[in-house]
């Protein structure tokens, strides 16, 4: 072709040439003709024209800077297939073209990525098929891609956005070239899904439901399932998910494919059902840690096999990660989800899914707001057995179900940005995600196991009674242990004593390691830890467990310095600067530590077969009944305005000291004289509605056990209770008989 070329324009430059030179173009005689005069003229200028345009022709061609230009502009852009070197000699044509027409604004503000994406929303297949080939490459590109979607977004019209979506759906005769295009369209599409709406778009699900994750279908025979195209698929919904109006529209998904689908790929691995190998283990640690830690350590390639395996539970997790998004929704679009998912609960009884990926653990808890799911769930006893296990097992780490392939390739390449796609293993999907690795979020896995199991043993004696069987006196006792901060302390440096010393990690590698392990978020975990027990020790089925409510007893003393420590965080006066009710400040953090404990010092109280003393307690603790008291009140006034993160914290607050009044009355003159009375006034007026939920999750309120109970009717009945104090009158005498009439405002 280059050949043809160059022989046409030789020619052309040969033939004006000869007609320049000779000039015959009128017979001798003719030229003075009226109508032949200017025939001379037009034709030089015409064949000079011709002349040089050939030389130009000819100079751009053999031109050496034309070939570097093109040589930079492939490597720069990826553009290293033959399709790449199409692209931009119709791109260099097209431009010289324009020249030549005299829109010269017009071709000069043309890019390479615009006129790639003009090809793609064009009416013709091969031109699509070219332009959203480039488009993908030159995103690819780490240099240029952030300027490449700017520009894009700036030129991208709402209906060629619809023609790229269009483009997951690509048919054709040939089941490679089909796959190669979508996942092409796929990569693009990806870029764009963080600001899609699926009310501009709806047809998206469909289509990536049914091309993108259709071969989901295809477990029998997991080798046919191309993983690349499902790990796109799965990634722009993980995009899309992350807006909630979106997963509000999953709902209206008419096609029904994307939750089976999506379940369907959370069963992608066939974890247990005794097929496991490691499903005979007691406690197993992740696959993660089991193997790909031990695998950096190694000199040797990294074994195809094991690449698959990285594949598919990536999918798992990403799949169980948009599954968890979908589930917590509130409103009335997350009730219709949620129950949608609970008519197949046996995905999550897998054994090695709820032990490996957090996700699983995060779907329970959204399911079990609702009774009936919860109900469910207690009925199949493996998967509360996994949550145990996962909360005892688990330390806080970096979601990596999202970087471990990257890891790997950390670990095995040295330029990882720069290297081109096929380079890298044909296998490992997470390959195009490499941006993401230092800014995935933390993971507890203990911590999202003790929220599942919060919310099956909330107001369910029956789950209850399933975890206690389940569990024995060193497992509970691991688990009491928690609520001391100086064991907590001891388990982070034992788990990073494991990694101290290893000099032939690489360095990243090493460091994202230790960040793994030194993962904090203690408060958040205990006061987690301190709710379950609370749940625990209400038990009263017909069941025996005194041994473990001993266990649980013996903790008061633990429980009651924590509150008092938690207090005086709120006093510190470092703290109360940022007390400015954002989100993980030290208001909440501590608002969460108080409801869970003071709930737990409640439960333990008042329970009828109660093995601790109170006051013994609060000596083995250090503490006085009075500064005990002084914190309670402290709490009363810092949380005045309870939110769904601690709803009951008031509520169990009132519950400690009106028991505490019924169990000593002697701890009423102390009550009177810390102003407890006076703060009660305030209490109920300003009771609030969430006040009456025993907490809260995915927007959804799971109310208190038995009647609920206004917050202001509590307060007026320890009133009432206080008034008792032989001293009350002498102390309150202003407030004669009207002492407990209360303007009571419910917000």
């Amino acid at each position: 072709m280059w050949l043809g070329k160059v022989a046409a324009v030789a020619t052309c430059i040969a033939l004006s040439s000869k007609r320049l030179e000779k000039q015959d173009y009128l017979e001798s005689g003719d030229d003075e003709k009226g109508d032949h005069q200017n025939i001379r003229w037009s034709l030089n200028i015409f064949y000079s024209l011709v002349l040089a345009q050939g030389i130009i022709f000819i100079c751009m061609l053999l031109n050496p800077l034309t070939v570097y230009f093109v040589l930079k502009v492939r490597r720069k852009y990826k553009l290293f297939e033959p399709s790449g070197l199409k692209i931009i000699y119709r791109y260099k044509k097209y431009n010289y073209l324009g020249f030549i027409a005299g829109n010269v604004r017009a071709t000069l503000n043309m890019h390479l990525v615009t006129f790639a994406k003009n090809l793609a929303v064009s009416n013709t297949i091969d031109d699509q098929l070219a332009g959203v080939r480039a488009m993908d490459r030159i995103l690819m590109s780490v240099e240029f891609r952030s300027l490449a979607l700017r520009r894009l977004r700036a030129s991208m019209e709402p209906d060629d956005l619809g023609k790229l979506i269009d483009m997951l759906g690509f048919i054709s005769t040939m089941e490679e070239e089909q796959n190669i295009i979508r996942g092409h369209a796929a990569r693009v599409v990806l870029k764009f899904s963080p600001d899609l709406m699926l009310q501009s778009y709806p047809q998206i699900l469909y289509l990536i439901s049914s091309s993108l994750l259709s071969t989901s279908n295809k477990r029998v025979c997991k080798c046919n399932m191309d993983s690349d195209l499902v790990w796109f698929g799965l990634h722009i919904l993980d995009k899309l998910t992350d807006n909630p109006e979106n997963c509000r529209k999953t709902k209206d998904d008419d096609s029904d494919l994307l939750l089976p689908t999506i379940i369907d790929l959370a069963n992608l691995c066939g974890h247990g059902h005794g097929n496991s190998v490691r499903s005979n283990t007691t406690i197993s640690d992740s696959w993660i840690e089991q193997e790909i830690i031990p695998l950096l350590q190694k000199e040797d390639d990294i074994p195809l096999p094991f690449i698959n395996k990285i594949d598919q539970e990536i999918i798992v997790g990403m799949a169980l990660n948009i599954l968890s998004k979908l589930v917590a929704v509130p409103g009335e679009a997350g009730e219709k989800l949620r129950k949608e998912t609970s008519k197949d609960l046996h995905f999550l009884t897998n054994t090695g899914m709820i032990m490996e990926h957090v996700e699983a653990t995060r779907v329970i808890s959204c399911l079990a707001v609702d009774k009936e799911a919860r109900q469910d769930i207690g009925k199949l006893p493996e998967i509360i057995k996994k949550l145990k296990d996962c909360l005892l097992s688990k330390t806080p780490y970096v979601n990596m179900t999202k970087v471990a392939a990257k890891l790997l390739l950390m670990e095995y390449t040295t330029f990882i940005e720069e290297l081109y796609l096929d380079q890298l293993p044909q296998r490992v999907v997470q390959r195009l995600d490499l941006e993401d690795l230092l800014s995935s979020p933390r993971v507890n896995h203990s911590e999202a196991a003790a929220k599942a199991l919060i919310l099956l043993t909330t107001g369910c004696e029956n789950n209850v009674e399933a975890f206690l069987k389940g569990i024995n006196e060193k497992e509970l006792n691991k688990i009491v242990n928690v609520l001391s901060s100086e064991d907590r302390d001891k388990e982070k440096r034992r788990a990073l004593a494991q990694f101290e010393g290893r000099h032939n990690l690489d360095p990243e590698t090493l460091r994202i390691v230790k960040k793994i392990i030194l993962a904090e978020g203690e408060e958040q975990a205990t006061s987690m830890h301190a709710k379950l027990l609370q749940n625990l020790r209400a038990y009263s089925g017909p069941k025996e467990f005194d041994e473990y409510m001993k266990l649980i007893d013996a903790a008061l003393p633990k429980v009651l310095k924590a509150v008092v420590d938690a207090v005086a965080t709120l006093e510190d006066p470092s703290s109360s600067e940022n007390l400015n009710h954002v989100k993980d400040d030290p208001w909440i953090k501590q608002g969460k530590v108080l409801e869970s404990f003071i709930g737990l010092a409640v439960q333990i109280c008042r329970s009828p077969n109660a093995t601790s003393d109170f006051s013994t307690a609060l000596k083995d603790a250090n503490l006085t009944v009075h500064t005990f008291i002084k914190k309670l009140k402290k709490i009363l006034e810092v949380y005045r305005s309870p939110s769904t993160d601690f709803p009951c914290i008031r509520v169990s607050t009132l519950e400690l000291i009106t028991w505490m009044v019924e169990e000593n009355s002697s701890y009423r003159e102390i009550l009177l004289k810390c102003g407890i009375y006076e703060e009660l006034n305030e209490v109920a007026r300003t009771a609030r509605k969430l006040e009456s939920f025993k907490l809260f999750h995915c927007g959804v309120g799971i109310p208190t056990d038995g009647p609920i109970e206004c917050i202001s009717s509590r307060a007026t009945e320890l009133q009432e209770k206080l008034q008792q104090s032989p001293n009350f009158e002498k102390r309150y005498i202003c407030y004669g008989e009207h002492a407990s009439s209360i303007s009571v405002l419910i917000a």
